[in-house]
Parts: structure tokens; sequence; C-alpha cells
């Protein structure tokens, strides 16, 4: 029996313990005798076994169960500047098809075990072992905050709706925005897929997680800097943001310029459009807290008279020699389609004066991330035969592969051993045409 330097019961003590281990890893803590730990496993774990000894296993309690208390630990990125980002989402726990089915949101099991947590924040170094890196933040007792509360319910239920219509197949961390279903299988061909009640059709396992812009805004607490959209109970971010831009719908880039003060200082200047939409959504910050913590990309779209964009639109580029190695789910590409997007779009009128036309959340419906998905695993083939043979737009109707360089000399090396211009994945004109129509 191990003494315990702790009351488990209480939360401020389990606090008071875990700032032992600030600037420290955890092998400083582990006796000399444990071996063969130092890459195996997850941290949290090790972090409950050797450091509070406790052992709650895959329980559906919280991990200290007189405390009502979930540990959970997550990897910090050192920035240029010496502050931390989260490395990436914060995994919570796993989704049961079969039982959200049935729950409530207030007897739910996320509710029941996530809702008071312990976070422990570490510096990730890539080649560095788990038990070797420090633990570089002070640890925090995490509440869900009663902001947020009515969100994450809101994406609880997003998910509980699409298992019960027999769609847990379908799901997508840009369904939701605080509260994502991440994947959590294997991934590839062999990954084993999970039964899902309301169909015969078989799902990738998913766990619920906090998106890593909402990792960040808790990393970075409630500054004062961040403007809100305002989304409370009864107010979406949906409708939040139609209530920021409805003052705006219809008038011209010059009336936009001059109520918002934000000129053009020359016809070469990028990112005005954007500019234009940040300044509606936060006129005197840097920022939108809800924006942030939900991860939403914001995309400016322009488009014709017609309704059709100037151009496709671009993601971020690909290595030939690390597609070739890569699984679809672990690519940037597919992290990117499953994101939530803000769609902000300017329109020309029949005499070319563009105006901002309309503003709405998108993601992408799973059967056009299926043929997203068809394209990628076609381009992994084609570049390990001929990096310079990449499908075009006319061979799917969602994306294709082409350049995007900064000129001729922008290369990157292919199997073949010679070199090519640098390639992204790009989202169809057509089909952002067809998506634009449907908002």
């Amino acid at each position: 029996m191990v003494d315990l330097d702790y009351d488990p019961k209480s939360p401020e003590s389990i606090l008071l313990a875990a700032k032992k281990l600030t600037g420290k890893a955890l092998r400083y803590f582990m006796p000399s005798d444990v071996t063969n730990v130092a890459n195996k496993g997850d941290l949290g774990t090790l972090v409950e076994n050797y450091f509070f000894f406790i052992n709650p296993g895959n329980s559906p309690e919280p991990d200290f169960k007189e405390a009502n208390l979930e540990l959970k630990t997550t990897g910090l990125l050192k920035k240029a500047d010496g502050t931390y980002r989260a490395k990436e989402r914060l995994v919570l726990t796993m989704i049961n098809y079969e039982t959200l089915a049935e729950e409530t949101w207030l007897s739910s099991s996320f509710l029941k075990k996530c809702s008071s947590m312990l976070l422990l924040f570490y510096e990730y170094i890539k080649d560095v072992s788990v038990i070797d890196r420090k633990f570089v933040i002070d640890p925090l007792l995490y509440n869900l905050p009663e902001e947020d509360r009515a969100q994450i319910r809101r994406d609880w239920e997003t998910i509980q709706a699409k298992i019960r219509d027999g769609k847990a197949h379908e799901l997508s961390e840009g369904d939701t925005f605080y509260l994502g279903a991440c994947r959590k299988g294997s991934g590839g061909p062999n990954e084993k897929l999970r039964k899902q009640p309301f169909s015969d059709i078989p799902a990738k396992a998913r766990a619920f997680s906090f998106k890593q812009g909402y990792v960040d805004f808790i990393l970075a607490g409630h500054v004062s800097k961040l403007d809100s959209l305002g989304v409370a109970d009864a107010l979406t971010f949906e409708d939040a943001t139609k209530s920021k831009f409805a003052p705006f719908i219809g008038k011209s880039i010059e009336e936009l310029s001059r109520e918002l003060n934000s000129h053009k200082e020359s016809s070469m200047q990028k990112g005005f459009h954007r500019g234009l939409a940040e300044r509606i959504l936060s006129q005197n910050a840097s920022s939108v807290a809800e924006l942030v913590k939900a991860g939403i990309e914001l995309k400016t779209i322009r488009v014709n008279s017609k309704g059709r964009p100037n151009e496709a639109m671009s993601f971020p580029g690909f290595k030939f020699m690390d597609i070739i190695h890569e699984e679809w789910e672990e690519s940037s590409f597919a992290n990117k389609l499953e994101q939530k997007f803000l769609f902000v779009i300017y329109q020309e009128d029949n005499a070319g004066i563009e105006h901002l036309a309309k503003v709405a959340y998108w993601n992408m419906p799973y059967l056009d991330r299926e043929e997203a998905h068809r394209v990628w695993e076609d381009t992994k083939s084609r570049v390990k035969v001929d990096a310079k043979n990449l499908p075009k737009a006319s061979e799917s109707r969602v994306a294709h592969v082409r350049p995007k360089a900064k000129n001729a000399a922008d290369v990157l090396p292919t199997p073949q051993g010679d070199f090519h211009t640098k390639q992204c994945f790009w989202l169809n004109q057509n089909y952002i045409q067809e998506v634009i129509a449907s908002l």
C-alpha cells in the first residue's frame, strides 16, 4: 500500500500535488527499478500509475472517482517568442455509438467523466521519450465554463443526432464547434471498424475531443483583447455571426471601407477583403473568442455576377516524398476537410461593383469528403509512378492537384529522382460554386 501525499477526495489537494511536476519530467518521480516504459504507453496513464498511484483503466468514471476529477495530459509546442501553443486537440473519452444514442445530456457519460478535469501541460519534443518530456506550465483545474456549456451541449447533441440517424460513419469534426468527434482508429485499409445501432454500415472509431483552438484558449485564459460573438444558451454560432454581419450585407467594398475605416493601400494589396471581414467580426480586438476556441477557418470568396468564384480554393501543399508513405487519416488535406469554415462571400453586380453578399458556416459533406479521399489516394498512387502526372479538375467533381509555388524554381524532390514544382490540393471552382449556391 502506497501512502498518498494528497487527499483523493479533494480536487484542490490533487492539484497541489500535481504542481510538484512543474519543471520536471515524470522520470524524476519514477523508481529506478522500473524499466521498459520510456517510450511506451500514454503519458497520462504513466502519470496515473507512477505519480498518483492510481489505476482507473478504461472505467466510465472519472480517474479520481472520489473527487469527480478526470486527469488529462496535453502536449505543447514552444513558439519563437518562448510562449506555448497546443500541439493538437485534447482527446477526452471514446464515443460508444450504442450507448450514446440512448443518453441524455445531463446523464451523459461525457458529462460525468469530463465536466471537471485536471490538465497537465508538457512540452512535446519529438525525439524525447514520454517520461522525459517536462511539464512546463502549472497544472490547471478545469470545469466546463458556464459561457461555453450551451455550445458544448449543442455539439454533443449534433454528434448524438447523427448517430441516431444511422450516420456515425459520416461524422466529421467539421460538424461541430468546440466539442469534436475526432478519429481514433489506426487508419488505412486494415483499420477495425465499429458497429453503429441504426445502420449496417460500419463506422470508424471516434472520441470526444476539444478542438486545438479550444485548448489554446484554455491555455491562454480569458484574454481581454479578444472580442466575443455573444454565443449563449439562446444564441447559436450561426445566429450570432449573422447578427454581426447583417448591417453590412449588400454594401459595396467602397461603402465597407468607409464605414470600417479600412482602405486599400494599393491595387496589389493581398488580404484586403479578409481584413474587412475580420473588422466586421471584431472592430476593436485582434480576434473573436468563439472563433479561436472553435478553430474556425475564415475563407473569403470572390465571385462574379453569375456566382462563379474567381479561383479554386487552395489547401496546404504536400511533399512528394512524404505523401507516398502517408495514410489518408493523417494527411493535412484530410484534417483540413474535417474542419468547419466560415465563408464570407463578395459578389460583383452587373456593373462590376463588388458587394458583401453572403456569410455562412460550412463543412464538407460526407460523400464529398469520400470523393476528396479518392483524389488523394489517386494522387498518392500517381506520385509513385510519375509526380508530374497528377489529378486534374476535369477528373473529379470536387478536387484536383496543381502547382502552388513562389516561382518555377520552387521545387521538391520526387520518387523518380528529379525535381518538380510544389503542388497542393484545390477544391474545384465548379464545386465551390455549387457550395455557395447551396448556402
